[in-house]
């Protein structure tokens, strides 16, 4: 009897033992599986999806580094950029959801001395299935591949637009854009189609400018003439005097007096430019410009205004290298000549020297 009483009392103790210190352990939690970076090729390369979402992401941007020269200033001019683009997308019943957002931080020499910083936000817009609105590029950008030419504007604007890809490499975009706020409650107008396939690209704009309740039109061709040879050509007309007329718009090279310190805008314009890829690193480029029958205008220095007389005919020529150092980094010399009746004998060449590293 006092053997087995013995036994089963240590049996008991047993267990209330091994329950208190079942009540008193600290059960420490599995760690999660680590989630990696995943990699987001529905869009193309670059993207990844941010970790937890099925949202894919992409950052891009660029800094640039640009020495510029124009014939009649006294020294070089400098300026340095910093530019910083997120590109955000996914996919719902809608279409695909974008958000993109594109910021400048850019630094030039200034005129006498102190600081000459800008940031600003370049283009910061929402688009789904198509439909965009925001700040963005204007739709009417687009124009040659020289550093001479001008066939219009590339300003961010307060836009709504929307853009259709179809078959066969066509698009067609329509935009409503609000160049300032002193456009009232009427937006301009643009449209453009496009084409783009083995041989080459063709695409046309149209736009209306409400608040000088003028148009314009313009249109572009790129056409490849061998595998290192292409060829742009591109027209421009305005039925007025608008944001959408073809424009010098080098204001640097109209110096001599103040009253000619601004850029002009043109009736019509012609152009080409000859690109040819010398490898897979260097290309080359030549071309021209024509601007004719100037419009008049009224230019404001300070509290002063400056009637400027139209009828101008002026034409431009230049050249461009482009070499790749190494990948992501790349260098172009870009020199321009300038000439006809808005032109003196002087101060009609300018260029640019830009390095930039692009990510």
């Amino acid at each position: 009897m006092n053997i087995k009483s013995l036994l089963l009392g240590s049996a008991v103790a047993s267990v209330a033992f091994t329950g208190a210190q079942a009540a008193d352990a600290i059960f420490v939690p599995e760690p999660e599986p680590m989630e990696y970076v995943r990699v987001c090729d529905v869009y193309g390369a670059g993207f990844f999806y941010i970790p937890g979402t099925e949202t894919c992401l992409k950052i891009g941007g660029y800094v640039r580094y640009q020495i510029d020269w124009a014939e009649g200033d006294d020294g070089w001019r400098k300026a340095s950029r910093a530019n910083v683009q997120l590109d955000a997308r996914s996919e719902t019943e809608l279409g695909t959801l974008r958000a993109f957002t594109e910021l400048w931080f850019q630094n030039n020499t200034p005129n006498n001395g102190g600081a000459s910083d800008t940031a600003r936000v370049r283009q910061a817009f929402i688009e789904l299935g198509g439909l965009y609105l925001g700040t963005k590029v204007t739709l009417w950008d687009g124009g040659l591949d020289g550093e001479y030419d001008n066939f219009g504007y590339d300003a961010e604007v307060h836009t709504v637009g929307y853009n259709f890809a179809a078959a066969n490499g066509v698009n067609v975009g329509l935009a409503l854009e609000e160049y300032d706020n002193n456009y009232d409650y009427t937006p301009n107008v643009v449209g453009k189609v496009g084409v783009k396939q083995g041989w080459g690209s063709f695409d046309a704009w149209a736009a209306y400018d409400a608040t000088a309740e003028e148009w314009a039109a313009k249109a572009r061709a790129t056409v490849k003439l061998s595998d290192p040879l292409s060829l742009q050509v591109a027209a421009a007309y305005a039925s007025g005097n608008n944001v959408y007329a073809p424009s010098l718009g080098f204001s640097d090279i109209f110096t001599g007096t103040t009253a000619t310190s601004f850029a002009r805008n043109y009736t019509w314009a012609a152009g080409a430019h000859l690109k040819y890829a010398v490898s897979n690193k260097l290309s080359l480029g030549f071309g021209g410009e024509y601007y004719g029958d100037a419009y008049d205008r009224v230019v404001t220095v300070g509290t002063t205004d400056y009637a400027v007389l139209g009828g101008n005919n002026d034409w431009a020529l230049g050249a461009v290298v482009d070499y790749q150092i190494v990948k992501g980094f790349d260098a172009k010399l870009a020199v321009n000549y300038f000439d006809g009746d808005s032109f003196g004998d002087d101060n009609n060449w300018n260029g640019f020297l830009r390095l930039q590293r692009s990510f």
